[in-house]
């Protein structure tokens, strides 16, 4: 018998006779097995199934944000202490209080929003791509003079002594030792000197090849100029038990260096993260337990969202007006948003004319990306303050380098709102931020808490007694695609990445 959709896997599963049709070059492949009586039975190969048809046009066509499934679903939650939410706090606090006393409580706290004291990013434009080789070089030296010492002191690395100022040393050196790394390292030299010995170098690793993904045979390891005259050496990592490395990551390298141009590494210390932020026990009352500038004992609550905040096919900006939506419901401390506010790769902004949006009418017209970014952010985050007078939810704007209304470099300046005075329409460059710190008060701002805080990217924030570093850049990514690692644990590589940030 013959029959449609039959292919060369018809043999592949087996089955009884009498289950189903089967394929002419199935009679030829079966088997014979005796049976309990002695018997034999005969096993034949099944066809494969009936072709599927495609799907209709009408199925294949995506939903919209407005048709998606399950919306305002919590997808994921990561809270392995089952701790109450902030908002659950509060709405159980107010609950106990009378109306007054509930209007008092929230009226009287808030918080403060300003750059780390110890931050050296950007806080204002600056002329960028002009910067001279010497300075850029110096730049990248001091940095590793200050890693080389860092390190040095967290690892208990010494440089090279006599005899005798060794045996005076030993004891503090071995206890020092044991609170840091808790294992004695060799003594410090210079990249590219050869030793016979096992010492430890401290460098920059680098990439061999100008082009192509750094790989374990293309590892340099790269001196400072002022100990290694910026010596360049092969590094060898195959006796480490496990690794994880990037082009431009400071690290102690102990092995032995023979020859001047290789060095044989056995152990490797991937960075010293920074010292721990500290603050006074008078501050840490004053933040959550003092009514003009303090929590009033309530607890702190940040809302984190990245761009872009509206779909391809439209700059409508739904995504956001759902967003905003809910923090009117919630009222967090401080909603910390970073961009793309305005995509450059949106189809309507990469319209040679402008981007294309509609107006009151429904008709579409041209604008320059500050008027939609006045518009669509800035009038949003407007309509917040003026529904809500009683708000004290504070929004920290972050740029990205694919903002059409920043300059694409990194590090980032943040975002300039030029008010400038004209009649009738918008100003050119205008961002409307003014417009929101004026929404929903009667005069000037006075001695009111700034509503937005425009920053750089990346940057290093102190809410409270918080410190919190914010990028729009991904750079988890970034750090993957070009590091090379070997006998990691299954399932740590993602973690170990991370790690490099804090290192």
């Amino acid at each position: 018998a013959e029959r449609d959709g039959l292919s060369a896997v018809d043999a592949v599963a087996h089955t009884t006779p009498g289950d189903g049709p089967v394929s002419p070059s199935a009679k030829n492949t079966t088997s014979h097995h005796p049976d309990s009586n002695g018997s034999s039975s005969t096993a034949m190969s099944v066809v494969t199934p009936p072709k599927h048809t495609l799907p209709s046009q009408a199925q294949l066509t995506p939903l919209t944000y407005r048709e998606r499934p399950n919306p305002g679903v919590t997808l994921i939650s990561y809270n392995p202490r089952n701790l109450p939410t902030a908002v659950q706090v509060m709405e159980e606090s107010a609950s106990r209080l009378s109306p007054s006393e509930r209007e008092a409580l929230t009226s009287k706290r808030g918080c403060t929003i300003q750059m780390h004291p110890e931050a050296t990013h950007p806080t204002k434009g600056f002329r960028f791509m002009f910067t001279p080789l010497e300075k850029r070089a110096s730049c990248l030296e001091s940095r590793l003079l200050e890693m080389n010492e860092v390190l040095m002191e967290e690892c208990g690395i010494r440089e090279e002594e006599t005899e005798e100022e060794e045996a005076v040393e030993e004891v503090g050196l071995e206890s020092k030792v044991g609170e840091n790394r808790g294992e004695k390292m060799a003594t410090w030299a210079p990249v590219g000197v050869p030793k016979q010995n096992t010492v430890t170098c401290i460098g920059r690793i680098c990439n061999e090849a100008h082009e192509g993904k750094i790989n374990s045979t293309s590892l340099l390891l790269e001196g400072s100029r002022q100990h290694s005259s910026g010596s360049r050496i092969h590094l060898d990592p195959t006796l480490i038990p496990s690794y994880s490395l990037f082009p431009g990551q400071i690290v102690a390298v102990e092995g032995i260096n023979s020859s001047g141009r290789t060095l044989q590494a056995s152990r490797l210390i991937e960075g010293a993260a920074p010292s721990l932020d500290t603050s006074l026990a008078s501050e840490l009352m004053e933040f959550q337990h003092g009514s003009i500038k303090g929590m009033n004992g309530m607890p702190l609550s940040i809302v984190a969202m990245s761009g872009p905040y509206t779909t391809k096919d439209n700059l409508e900006y739904d995504p956001l007006v759902d967003a905003i939506l809910k923090i009117s419901e919630d009222k967090p401390d401080v909603v910390i948003m970073c961009g793309p506010f305005v995509d450059v790769r949106q189809p309507l902004v990469q319209d040679e004319r402008g981007a294309i949006i509609l107006n009151e009418d429904g008709e579409k017209e041209t604008a320059t990306f500050q008027q939609v970014f006045a518009k669509k952010v800035a009038g949003i985050l407007q309509e917040l303050y003026e529904a809500n007078t009683d708000i004290k939810t504070q929004f920290v704007l972050v740029p990205s380098v694919d903002d059409a209304i920043s300059d694409s470099v990194y590090p980032q300046p943040p975002m300039v709102d030029l008010e400038v005075k004209t009649k009738g329409a918008a100003a050119f460059g205008s961002l409307g931020l003014h417009a929101v710190e004026m929404a929903g008060r009667e005069t000037s701002t006075g001695n009111r808490p700034k509503r937005v805080h425009c920053v750089s990217n990346p940057c290093t924030l102190r809410i409270n007694d918080v410190t919190i570093g914010v990028t729009s850049s991904d750079v988890l990514f970034h750090i993957s695609s070009d590091e090379t690692n070997a006998n990691l644990p299954p399932g740590s590589r993602l973690a170990r990445i991370a790690e490099h940030l804090l290192h």
